[in-house]
C-alpha cells in the first residue's frame, strides 16, 4: 500500500506542480489586469508594488479574486486546469504507446538473427546481380567494357 501511494505521488507531482504554477501565474495576471483597470495612466508607477503584493501573498489574492468572481482569474484558471489535464492524458497515452512487449522492443519490431538477415538482405543470384549492375551503370561505360572484353578474348 505504501509503495503504491509513493508511486502515485511520484507520477502525479509534475502535474500538481504545473497546476500550482499555472494558478499562481493566473492570480498574477488577474491582479495585473485589476491594477491596470484601477490605476489606468498611473499604472507604471504602482505596478512594482502591485506585483510584489501579488507574488508574496498569492493565496490571499487568489481567494479574493475568486470571491469577487473575477472573470480573468476564472477563465485563466479553467484554462490552466484543462491544459494540465490534457497534458497528463496525452503524456499517459504516449507512455502506454511506448511500453514494450515481451521482446523488449517497441511495436512489432523484433531483432533478427544472422540467418534471417543474410537470407533477406545478402542473398542475390547471378541474374539479379547482372541486372542490377547493368541498370546502375551507364550504357556507354557498359559498351566500352564489353568491347574491351571481346578484344581481350580475340587477342589471346
Amino acid at each position: 500500500m505504501k509503495d503504491r501511494s509513493i508511486a502515485v505521488i511520484k507520477a502525479s507531482w509534475p502535474y500538481l506542480l504545473t497546476l500550482i504554477i499555472g494558478l499562481y501565474l493566473a492570480e498574477i495576471l488577474a491582479g495585473s489586469v485589476m491594477a491596470l483597470s484601477h490605476y489606468k495612466l498611473a499604472f507604471a508607477d504602482h505596478m512594482p508594488t502591485v506585483l510584489k503584493q501579488l507574488a508574496l501573498h498569492p493565496w490571499h489574492y487568489y481567494n479574493l479574486y475568486l470571491g469577487q468572481k473575477n472573470p480573468v482569474l476564472i477563465i485563466v484558471s479553467i484554462a490552466v486546469v484543462l491544459y494540465t489535464i490534457y497534458f497528463a492524458l496525452k503524456r499517459n497515452s504516449k507512455h502506454k504507446a511506448w511500453e514494450t512487449a515481451d521482446t523488449e522492443t517497441h511495436g512489432s519490431a523484433t531483432w533478427g538473427n544472422l540467418k534471417e538477415l543474410s537470407d533477406h538482405y545478402f542473398s542475390i543470384n547471378a541474374k539479379d546481380l547482372t541486372t542490377a549492375f547493368n541498370k546502375s551503370t551507364k550504357s556507354e561505360i557498359l559498351e566500352a567494357l564489353t568491347k574491351q572484353e571481346t578484344q581481350s578474348k580475340t587477342g589471346k
